[in-house]
């Protein structure tokens, strides 16, 4: 599994170097003579590391096509927060809105406005219902993240001991999606996994503090837990650091930053771990909202667009009955590659 993932890792390198090159760079994308026009990310929170890298991504590629880019959202995770930066963002009458929802529900009313009154939206990372979109960003498959972490649990504690999963919140789509095909990696290979009991999944909300108390008392309570499986940039690095602070015999995998981890993998605590570049999320997102805006797609199944330095991408059936562009599989990070990868994000 770990050779296979590295291929992975190969060909974002190159695909990163290609990066570097005149494709992706302002001046090959000259602004248009008409009025600048304005994108909107409407981030989780304005405060997490992976969010602010994905605008990294998204506001290079709007410099790129000369439009404006705004960064909205709320400090912590909170649907309320969005839903003002949503509605902010109408009152302002920008061109689009790109959001990676905390709670798809929650949103849907304001994005229904925002829709009203002329926006263009998708949604990234964390996607938002159908009605409530022309597009969303799939960052990777929701199946092969989940089931790839758990594969990766059972290789580092050798298929015995216990397991704890910890998220953000039960609402936020893309981890509801992730810790199902955890879950139903676990129960559809009883066999693989019969001497891996799940003792509990622990909800985080995406903050740090909560997040690294979850686990201190979670190792309190089941000190024969082997492994955290925390698919969330901000609760892989809690849960690593409590398990450094405590001392417990426990190890941590899941989605992070090599940015944040890069002390950790070399230590051992997270053998290894997975994610994607978030900058690459917010860029194709960019391009997405600027070719819905143009007009030079409307979203549909079966169409495609013109990604700047990805080339051309397809819109497929999203498992919701929407359209979604995939923008890859998940990067596998250890000791190997983290010194390459820390640099970057």
């Amino acid at each position: 599994m770990r050779r296979a993932l590295s291929l992975f890792l190969i060909a974002a390198l190159a695909l990163l170097a290609a990066g570097c090159e005149g494709p992706r760079s302002p001046e090959s994308f000259p602004a248009p003579a008409s009025a600048k026009r304005t994108y909107a990310l409407v981030v989780k929170d304005v405060t997490n590391p992976y969010m602010r890298r994905m605008f990294e991504g998204f506001e290079e590629a709007c410099l790129a096509l000369g439009a404006e880019a705004l960064f909205r959202g709320p400090e912590g995770a909170t649907a309320e927060g969005q839903i003002a930066a949503v509605e902010e963002l109408i009152a302002l009458d920008v061109d689009a809105i790109a959001v990676a929802a905390n709670d798809r529900d929650a949103l849907s009313d304001a994005l229904k406005r925002a829709i009203g009154a002329g926006i263009m939206v998708v949604s990234l990372d964390s996607d938002v219902n159908p009605g409530d979109r022309m597009l969303h960003i799939q960052q990777a498959s929701p199946e092969v993240i989940g089931r790839v972490l758990v594969q990766a649990a059972r290789e580092m504690i050798g298929g015995s001991g216990a397991i704890a999963i910890l998220t953000t919140t039960e609402n936020a789509s893309n981890q509801a999606q992730w810790v199902m095909w955890m879950l139903r990696e676990l129960s559809e290979n009883p066999d693989a996994y019969k001497d891996m009991p799940l003792v509990d999944t622990l909800y985080g909300r995406d903050l740090y503090e909560p997040s690294r108390a979850l686990v201190e008392q979670l190792l309190k309570d089941h000190p024969e837990v082997k492994i955290v499986v925390a698919p969330t940039s901000v609760g892989i690095l809690a849960a690593a650091d409590a398990v450094k602070e405590s001392g417990a015999p426990a190890l941590v995998t899941g989605l992070g930053l090599p940015s944040d981890m890069a002390d950790h993998i070399r230590s051992g605590i997270c053998p290894w771990m997975y994610l994607w570049n978030p900058i690459d999320v917010g860029y194709v997102a960019a391009y997405a909202a600027d070719a819905l805006v143009k007009g030079e797609m409307t979203g549909a199944v079966g169409e495609v667009l013109s990604a700047g330095s990805f080339g051309i991408m397809k819109a497929t059936l999203a498992s919701d009955g929407g359209s979604e562009i995939v923008v890859g599989n998940p990067y596998m990070f250890d000791s190997t590659n983290v010194a390459v990868w820390e640099e970057i994000f």
